[in-house]
């Protein structure tokens, strides 16, 4: 609960600083990273981390936080609502890349707060919090209508602007999600831990950086306009399948584990 509270605190403050100028907002939120993975906070650490430890050192480093949940789902939720996410429909474990919204329509979002207040906003990555898809025949595997719009995204929880994945990067459908549509159609089949349709060219390993092409793009066309914005930016490194892109295998001298944070790292750095 307490980041929501704390981002829109965090806002409020700054905007009496500067003179009533609202912040741009960059909220990189990355999927299973070890505490000790960051260099900053284990200086005895074997993965390099210049990127995030430059932020700590020039910001803040908090060392006693603590999320809603472990796992993905639920705190999401919570970053994005302020509400524990058994307060909602899912009371334990995670969705899936199939399963409905669980943030209700109604629910006010830290998106939608900051659109209210002059926000523009986008969320580029990883949802994990329900789609709406056209189900033909529901079921563990369901069959989906891919032509037809998603309802129920990012964009109807606050979001101006969504360029991302669905689920966990080991969770079908393997397919780019722009705004309220697939980018192709799930035609072939592929397997990351789960097995199931793909988009013939989408490849895991290529996630990270497109995401963070797409962020970078997002950071400096909306730096023009003089309208704040709200960049909620997140990654799905270094959570399973862990697959570093060339540039970054055998970076980190560890394991690829340590290459996929190298590549995470330097994600923020972009």
């Amino acid at each position: 609960m307490s980041a929501a509270i704390s981002l829109l605190s965090a806002i409020s403050v700054q905007a009496q600083k500067n003179n009533g100028e609202k912040p741009n907002i960059v909220y990189i939120l990355s999927d299973d990273l070890g505490y000790g993975d960051v260099k900053y906070f284990n200086p005895e650490g074997k993965i390099a981390t210049p990127n995030i430890d430059k932020l700590a050192a020039q910001g803040m480093g908090f060392t006693d936080v603590h999320s809603s949940s472990a796992v993905c789902t639920p705190s999401r939720y919570s970053i994005l609502t302020g509400r524990y996410a058994w307060r909602s429909r899912l009371a334990k474990g995670v969705l899936t890349g199939y399963d409905a919204p669980l943030i209700d329509s109604s629910r006010l979002t830290v998106a939608k707060y900051l659109q209210q207040n002059g926000y523009t906003t986008a969320c580029i990555g990883k949802w994990h919090l329900g789609l709406g898809w056209a189900v033909l025949t529901p079921g563990a595997k369901p069959v989906i209508d891919y032509t037809k719009n998603i309802t129920g995204g990012p964009n109807t929880r606050g979001f101006d602007y969504f360029y991302g994945i669905a689920g966990s990067l080991d969770m079908p459908p393997f397919i780019y999600i722009e705004n309220n549509h697939t980018v192709g159609l799930p035609t072939a089949t592929k397997k990351w831990v789960r097995e199931g349709p793909a988009e013939p060219s989408f490849e895991a390993v290529n996630c990270v950086p497109d995401f963070t092409g797409k962020a970078v793009k997002y950071i400096g066309d909306k730096s023009k306009t003089g309208k704040p914005f709200f960049l909620y930016f997140t990654l799905p490194s270094p959570h399973t399948p862990i697959v570093p892109s060339a540039a970054f295998k055998g970076k980190s001298g560890v394991t690829d584990y340590g290459d996929y944070v190298e590549e995470t790292d330097w994600a923020v750095g972009e």
